[in-house]
């Protein structure tokens, strides 16, 4: 089948034209005959203004302002119902259905009339039904769509200009140390304008290098950002973030990029994890291997290119992270695969990227760029029929490299994929890599099994930007896992893995399997078993080896482990819960261990207050747990953000990405405006105050998200909104938000008949008089319980208004006006009312 055809498959005669699985058929409502002959839906002889849901095929669409007339016809807002409809007709259909409705505010069933569309109002649900819909005016419905990111339940939009600043102050002080360092400042942030962003990273602090030390600024990255969402494409100008794929390498580079991918944007990454398997830091940063989600290493790195293929537990495995802490606070977490970078493209979907620019050899700090002009780029394709591809170009003066991937997706539930790359430089010679990976998942009816098989080739002169020398220390390796889901409580996994050294590298291998087998939903128990051949610094020997743990994990937040392994005579015994991202959240930890000729200890507390957070951690270290106190250090991190949008300004916590400062209106006289779930328990996220507005800063780029609010001991009767608004930021986005409006205030009263007889179960209508520039028109719907109380929102202090309430026939029965004073706090008695008629 090519790409694009659509098949068309004829039922026979005797088949439903529905699949089985799509649900009920809609049924229309039976409803006795009223008096006016139509189908009595409304019993109370009187219009009615109600917002009802908007349903098709049982599920729903939204909801549409309705008007239930006295004669049991029902009039739907126009605007309303065709945005609602955008999801069950094609665009022609769409389009068709909004110029035949064009000029009406509202309309009727029996307008629909030739449209291809028609309704009816169920009065038991008080919904209105779609029941049918032209089966060539539907739109094209995915079974298995994922939730859609829906732009229309979006009700703010970015500020025009905005920006923000993190700032991040560091100390470390050495107990046993002569003098102390000044402390490390660390800066970020990013300023956005229409569609344009400038990101950059800097720090000021002590700096070593060839060219001397000394306490100095340093900028890491500074760059220009340019989206265009609708097409997945981002422009970059200055400090690039440098995509790879496939057997490319990461270098640094200044100059001009673009990439499309239709998946998350990727921001700029501190550390790059390079196909080759090596880690590129790009600061100082902490740290920590886990596989399966248990720590396995975790260590203090000065930034610089670091190997970790000889890592023992991490060959062969397919469920590693590695998460770096960097000093300004940030935390990233990179995946490893055993497979290098397989061609993980939706079908039909495509990739690119290509950059151009000088290079810097600089590994942390500020890069030079005194390298040559490169250019690297990559193209990748997955097609609905033949193998997907990719090829990736490599250029400089000094060294070329073409690269190309495939992949076979096999019938039995495989995959098989292919890496090869040729490369030429002038520093060694023509060089060839190849790699080829066999991956098959077996589902056992609930339970699942994989198997992952990878070989790779490097030749002694293969060469890429990020290594034009060819300092290649191996040239084979080979690796495969299988892991085995006994049952939903036991798995087991058998590993193993093979480098060949090259020159005075001697080769290197390990066998080993694992067992994690679940206690209970608090408890699980970890124990392996290995035999290693490796020459590594990760690594203090060679022989068998065993390991054993315990974890317990009561909930997402706290995690404790207690470990022990042979090889290195290690035990361990660590204890983590998470700050959340509230106001007074705490986060606290530690850690002890032990193994042969080393004994460490760390202990550490974090802080999240309303406008800053901060950590403190202590690490003692020592040749045994008997001097364990010989080398102390004790840091202390505190952290704050400055940012405006929309002539708003805020100081709050660490922001990553988008934010929105919330503040009140002038009305509210000083109160706080929260962002978060609940006042009452106080665990909100910001809180405006003296230091500006509260600063939500978890937003992230490119999907719909949700933020709450609401008003701290807000005036009785003060309509603060809904307290929830819907927001999909672009990268790097503020936005400003008002918390409460000019129309805060609302009346309550009881509408009485006479002294005795309410007007009850009555509806109606209230307009604004003497409408001004900036005013919103529109009536606001009016109802009354069965004892005559009323209550009305959104109203206007010092202003005017006339209530109608409908009377039989579609008449204006009674009518009464009010004035709402101009000092009210929120709420208006009108006590009783007793309207005369017109």
């Amino acid at each position: 089948m090519d790409e694009g055809t659509t098949v068309v498959i004829p039922l026979p005669s005797d088949t439903p034209a529905e699949p089985r699985d799509a649900g009920p058929a809609p049924t229309t409502p039976t409803v006795p005959l009223g008096p006016h002959g139509r189908p009595d839906i409304n019993p109370y002889e009187r219009d009615i203004d109600m917002t009802v849901p908007l349903t098709f095929q049982n599920r729903s669409l939204g909801d549409v302002p309705l008007k239930l007339t006295y004669d049991d016809r029902y009039l739907i807002e126009t605007e309303a119902f065709v945005r609602l409809m955008r999801t069950v007709l094609n665009d022609d259909a769409r389009a068709a259905l909004a110029e035949h409705l064009q000029g009406q505010e509202s309309f009727s069933p029996e307008d629909l009339v030739g449209t291809g569309v028609s309704l009816t109002y169920d009065p038991s649900s008080l919904s209105v039904v779609v029941v049918d819909v032209e089966p060539e005016q539907r739109a094209v419905r995915n079974l298995f769509a994922p939730p859609r990111d829906d732009l229309d339940d979006v009700n703010l939009a970015p500020a025009q200009f905005s920006g923000y600043l993190n700032l991040n102050v560091i100390q470390t002080y050495v107990w046993e140390a002569d003098n102390t360092d000044p402390p490390t400042i660390n800066l970020d942030g990013a300023i956005r304008w229409g569609r344009i962003v400038f990101e950059g990273d800097a720090q000021l602090g002590e700096r070593f290098g060839l060219e001397g030390s000394g306490y100095r600024f340093e900028r890491n990255y500074a760059r220009l950002v340019y989206d265009e969402p609708e097409d997945y494409r981002r422009w970059l100008l200055g400090d690039l973030d440098v995509e790879t794929r496939g057997l490319q390498s990461y270098v640094r580079m200044g100059g001009v990029g673009v990439i499309r991918q239709q998946r998350r944007f990727n921001t700029f990454r501190a550390a790059v994890l390079q196909a080759n398997r090596q880690l590129v830091v790009q600061r100082e940063s902490t740290v920590r291997f886990l596989r399966n989600g248990s720590l396995y290493r975790e260590m203090r790195l000065q930034p610089g290119r670091y190997d970790f293929s000889a890592l023992p537990l991490l060959s062969g495995s397919n469920d590693v992270q590695i998460e770096v802490y960097d000093n300004s606070g940030r935390v990233q977490s990179l995946s490893y695969q055993q497979y290098l970078d397989p061609i993980d493209l939706d079908p039909g979907d495509y990739e690119y990227g290509a950059f151009l620019g000088p290079t810097s050899r600089r590994i942390g700090g500020a890069p030079d760029y005194n390298g040559k002009i490169a250019f690297s780029g990559f193209y990748r394709k997955a097609f609905f029929n033949r193998p997907s591809i990719g090829v990736g170009l490599q250029l400089s003066e000094e060294v070329q490299m073409a690269s190309g991937q495939t992949q076979f997706v096999l019938g039995n539930g495989g995959r098989l994929l292919f890496d090869a790359a040729v490369s030429n430089s002038q520093l060694a010679d023509v060089g060839f890599a190849g790699g080829a990976s066999y991956e098959h998942f077996f589902d056992r009816g609930g339970l699942a099994d994989t198997l992952t098989i990878r070989a790779d080739y490097l030749s002694n002169d293969f060469a890429t930007l990020g290594n034009p020398e060819a300092f290649n220390s191996s040239s084979v390796s080979l690796s495969a896992q299988y892991t085995r889901q006994f049952s939903f409580r036991f798995i087991g996994t058998l590993n193993g893995s093979y480098l060949k050294g090259r020159g005075d590298v001697e080769d290197s291998y390990r066998l080993g399997a694992t067992g994690y087998y679940r206690l209970n939903s608090r408890w699980s128990f970890r124990a392996g078993v290995d035999y290693t051949r490796i020459s590594s610094s990760f690594s203090r020997g060679s022989g068998f080896g065993a390991n054993i743990a315990l974890v317990f994990q009561p909930d997402y937040r706290r995690r404790a482990e207690a470990r022990y392994e042979t090889r290195d005579n290690l035990a361990e015994l660590s204890y983590t819960q998470s700050s959340l991202n509230q106001l007074n959240s705490l986060g606290f930890g530690g850690l002890v261990s032990r193994q042969d000729g080393s004994a460490r200890a760390l202990g550490y507390v974090s802080y999240a207050a309303n406008r800053f957070d901060a950590s403190l951690s202590h690490s003692t270290f020592g040749p045994s747990i008997e001097d364990l106190a010989d080398l102390n250090a004790t840091t202390l991190r505190v952290g704050t953000s400055l940012a405006f949008a929309g002539g708003q300004f805020g100081i709050g916590r660490r922001i990553n990405d988008s934010f929105m400062l919330l503040h009140p209106h002038k009305n509210l006289k000083g109160r706080s405006v929260v962002a978060g779930q609940s006042i009452a328990e106080n665990d909100y996220v910001a809180k405006s105050g003296a230091l500006g507005a509260a600063v939500n800063n978890t937003l992230g780029s490119y999907f719909t998200q949700s933020v709450q609010y609401d008003v701290e001991s807000p005036p009785p009767g003060y309509d603060t909104g809904p307290g929830v608004v819907r927001v999909h930021p672009p990268y790097k986005s503020g936005y400003a938000l008002r918390v409460g409006t000019d129309a805060f205030v609302s009346a309550m009263g009881t509408l009485m008949l006479t002294a005795e007889e309410p007007v009850s179960l009555i509806g109606g209508r209230v307009s604004l008089q003497d409408v001004g520039e900036g005013d919103d028109p529109r009536p606001i719907p009016f109802f009354t319980n069965s004892v005559g109380r009323f209550a009305i929102a959104n109203l206007l202090p010092g202003r005017r208004y006339v209530v109608e309430t409908y009377g039989p026939k579609g008449t204006i029965d009674r009518s009464f006006e009010f004035v709402v004073p101009e000092d009210t706090d929120g709420l208006v008695d009108l006590g009783t009312i007793r309207p005369g008629r017109n």
